[in-house]
């Protein structure tokens, strides 16, 4: 009698999440094999990322936490500037905030401090505790800000991919704590990663991925959440985007959402970090509002 083949098995095709098999996941979630040129990306923003810290200085990797990667990278702007707080992406297991200096630049030119998260990645901690990396993180920025010039009071959360799942649970969990968030091709359903590569490393199981999951964990009331991500990304960031939107507005908070023409899940960063572009703009309307408001009303730390 001959085994069968993993291949051949009817439940190798078997539905996972809404309808999609394991390689209709991989289709919908495999960023870098849908970007080929993902490479040239990451190196031109190291190269791009060395040169605005030599143009603007800054205190680099200050520590934390006792993990190696919770540092913390600043860079002012003058006394009582707005901060905006950047949390970089990798899928949790990857990537650092070094290679996203070059989002400062724009930002502290126009008189915005920056700060960047830096966190431990799985499989070397688990999610809940790359999460509580992300929140300490935060709370040092918030207790120190004003040592950098940074006006605490008036901060705005942003990250990217996983850094955007970050910066949306940062803000649901820390409500009265910043101005909003903006949030650039984020996760905010983990479950579909149950059954993608990326979970050898992430660990994560059913009553997990919910528990994490933004979109399962809105609070009300809250601040304004920016969305944006790519025209070209799959259908499936596209549905997490609209997801999370509803589920956000359906709370009674604020919600913007943005589609970049024509960017994919990598160079929608640039957009971001473009000074003429709307997403640039949004976040710099956010930080320059003159107190928080959560559904129309002022918060204070």
């Amino acid at each position: 009698m001959t085994s069968e083949s993993p291949l051949q098995s009817p439940l190798f095709n078997a539905p996972l999440f809404n309808g999609m098999d394991a390689a209709a996941i991989d289709r919908q979630y495999n960023f870098r094999k849908l970007v080929p040129e993902h490479a040239d990306f990451f190196a031109r923003w190291e190269a791009q990322s060395a040169a605005a810290r030599a143009r603007l200085g800054g205190t680099l990797d200050i520590p934390v936490g006792p993990h190696p990667r919770q540092t913390v990278d600043v860079f002012p702007a003058g006394d009582g500037a707005p901060l905006l707080v950047f949390i970089h992406g990798g899928y949790w297991r990857s990537l650092s905030k070094a290679m996203h200096s070059f989002i400062a630049e724009p930002f502290v030119t126009q008189g915005v401090a920056v700060a960047m998260i830096g966190y431990g990645l799985c499989p070397d901690v688990t999610m809940d505790e790359l999460i509580g990396h992300a929140q300490i993180g935060l709370d040092w920025i918030l207790d120190h800000a004003a040592d950098f010039g940074a006006d605490s009071r008036r901060l705005v959360l942003a990250g990217h991919s996983a850094g955007g799942h970050l910066a949306t649970t940062l803000l649901s969990r820390n409500p009265e704590r910043a101005l909003g968030a903006v949030s650039i091709s984020g996760i905010y359903d983990l479950e579909p990663l149950l059954h993608f590569e990326v979970n050898d490393q992430l660990r994560l199981d059913t009553d997990s991925a919910r528990r994490l999951s933004p979109v399962h964990n809105v609070p009300a009331p809250a601040p304004l959440l920016v969305l944006a991500l790519g025209s070209n990304e799959t259908d499936e960031m596209h549905r997490q985007q609209t997801d999370q939107a509803r589920a956000w507005a359906a709370a009674g908070n604020a919600i913007q959402e943005f589609v970049e023409p024509g960017a994919n899940h990598f160079s929608v960063v640039d957009r971001f970090a473009d000074p003429d572009g709307a997403l640039f703009n949004a976040t710099m309307a956010m930080l320059r509002a003159p107190n928080r408001t959560i559904s129309g009303r002022s918060a204070s730390r």
